[in-house]
């Protein structure tokens, strides 16, 4: 078992301190594993131990004063902080059920309890815990590989656009306005053309890492098509945004790019900017997003500009 050559703490949340002592003494004549044990019977104890550093197990009784055992549970398996055993006095089939579909990962009843018992129960529910942290693992690579671009891993164009609609419906529902980039390197074809494709590769990654080092959290950035990219600024003013795609150009202004001889070499981008307005929808923010990409290629290339809301109708 993986967790067998490691310290366990385990955490102890009961309010009733002989059951706690009792508890303890089961786990202390467990042989086969080296475990450290916290007890709490409060809620800022038990918040206390639970910030303060890695839990391995939560040992869970359901009636605790002030909040449930089962909200403790809920709470606890939303922020992923610990895998949990449900103890209760006098257990049932409801409350097992329940436990276990609130994400309890172990269930066991104060009567029947035994060091057997207990070591068993610990035993199963890490292995339970280690499967499901194993399938969320798959899952969130499953999920990276279908919403990225595969060489400049940001978004690809399905989710990147995906998250302009989502974007549009909160500003529509929630008032919550974003601005648009459109970003476009200049003379890439010339990079291709004298480098060779790996190398324009190799450029494309490299802007990539750069806007998913310049943008927050909340943004997006995403491979439009080539060496286009779009770029959602959530709850951003246009101000705001045109100082943020300035940080962006001059980073990528001020990049070196390699060649396959080693030799440095430099590349700029031009954007075009625009912030949602009511009525808007994705073709409209598109549109102007690009005319605002075209202004900016026009006037010099290695410049930000910015497309106002037109009278277009919706």
């Amino acid at each position: 078992m993986a967790t067998e050559d490691k310290i366990l703490k385990v955490l102890i949340c009961d309010d009733d301190s002989q059951d706690r002592k009792l508890i303890r003494h089961y786990i202390n004549l467990i042989s086969d594993r080296d475990i450290v044990v916290l007890e709490a019977e409060r809620i800022r104890e038990i918040w206390a131990a639970l910030e303060k550093g890695r839990i391995d197990l939560v040992l869970l009784d359901l009636q605790m004063p002030g909040k449930s055992g089962m909200q403790w549970l809920k709470e606890i398996v939303e922020n992923q902080l610990a895998p949990v055993v449900i103890l209760t006095g006098h257990g049932s089939e409801d409350i097992a059920a329940a436990s276990f579909q609130n994400g309890a990962v172990g269930y066991l009843s104060k009567a029947s309890l035994s060091v057997e018992r207990l070591s068993q129960t610990i035993n199963d529910a890490l292995d339970k815990w280690e499967q499901q942290l194993l399938l969320k693992g798959d899952q969130e690579q499953l999920e990276r590989l279908i919403s990225r671009d595969a060489l400049t891993g940001v978004l690809n164009r399905r989710e990147v656009m995906k998250r302009l609609d989502e974007k549009i419906r909160q500003a529509r529902r929630y008032g919550e306005g974003f601005v648009v980039i459109m970003l476009d390197i200049d003379h890439f074809k010339q990079v291709n053309d004298n480098y060779g494709h790996l190398v324009g590769d190799d450029v494309l990654e490299k802007i990539g890492s750069i806007l998913q080092q310049r943008l927050r959290e909340t943004d997006a950035a995403g491979r439009y098509g080539g060496d286009e990219f779009l770029i959602i600024l959530s709850k951003t003013e246009l101000d705001l945004a045109l100082m943020a795609a300035s940080r962006i150009r001059k980073t990528i202004m001020k990049a070196k790019m390699r060649n396959t001889g080693a030799h440095s070499f430099k590349v700029t981008a031009s954007q075009g900017l625009t912030s949602y307005v009511p009525g808007d929808n994705k073709r409209l923010i598109i549109e102007r997003a690009d005319r605002a990409l075209r202004i900016a290629k026009i006037a010099g290339r290695n410049r930000v500009r910015v497309e106002e809301f037109s009278t277009a109708q919706v």
